[in-house]
């Protein structure tokens, strides 16, 4: 009586017996996924309370403050409606009402909205025109100060003067941003992410007895 040698002993491994017509799952896949875009979520209206806490938004805060301080210390003095004393109210005026409405503008995200319009264009040349209007204001509070009528006058002064610094400060960042955008009229606020995910997909295969 012959003995099988081979009864009871597992078969070497063997990859099952493909059908005509299937085809082998592939080992690794890679699947792309595309995130939901931060460009979309700004093109809509929304409050950006975020905003103020950026450097952008405190300068702002920091135009209104000087701008509305001069604008007291002029309405204060002798000579609130002397002409020189018109011009710099129009400045502090101006730069008052035009920092409030681009901030205003900010914050619910109307920026975001409205993207054909050169926002970072027209912030630059804004503050870089009222840099040099408060350093003509300044000249002419000193002015008035200097042939002594009054006080405000050289409070006004001092406080154009530090507008004048604060405007040029953000001139100076916004033509970096603008540099640095390659001389770009705009900067897109939001680019979309895509996640590339990459799965790794195994094959157990069982032993066989044969």
């Amino acid at each position: 009586m012959s003995e099988n040698v081979g009864e009871g002993r597992p078969s070497a491994f063997k990859f099952p017996k493909m059908e005509p017509g299937q085809q082998q799952f592939p080992a690794q896949h890679t699947t792309t996924t595309a995130a939901p875009s931060q460009a979309d979520h700004d093109n809509k209206i929304r409050l950006n309370s975020a905003y103020i806490h950026t450097m952008e938004g405190r300068l702002k805060l920091a135009h209104l403050a000087v701008s509305i301080i001069v604008f007291i210390c002029i309405m204060a003095s002798n000579f609130p409606r002397a002409p020189h004393s018109n011009w710099i109210s129009f400045v502090s005026m101006c730069a008052f009402w035009t920092s409030a409405v681009l901030l205003f503008f900010w914050c619910i995200n109307l920026v975001g909205v409205l993207t054909l319009v050169p926002w970072l264009t027209l912030e630059l040349v804004y503050v870089a025109i009222w840099t040099f209007f408060w350093f003509v204001a300044g000249c002419v509070a000193v002015d008035y100060a200097v042939y002594g009528l009054g006080d405000a006058f050289s409070v006004a002064a001092f406080f154009s003067y530090v507008a004048m610094c604060i405007y040029g400060f953000n001139a100076f960042i916004f033509y970096k941003k603008w540099h640095a955008s390659g001389n770009q009229f705009n900067l897109r606020l939001g680019s979309s992410n895509t996640t590339t995910t990459t799965t790794t997909t195994s094959t157990v295969i069982r032993e066989q007895k044969y």
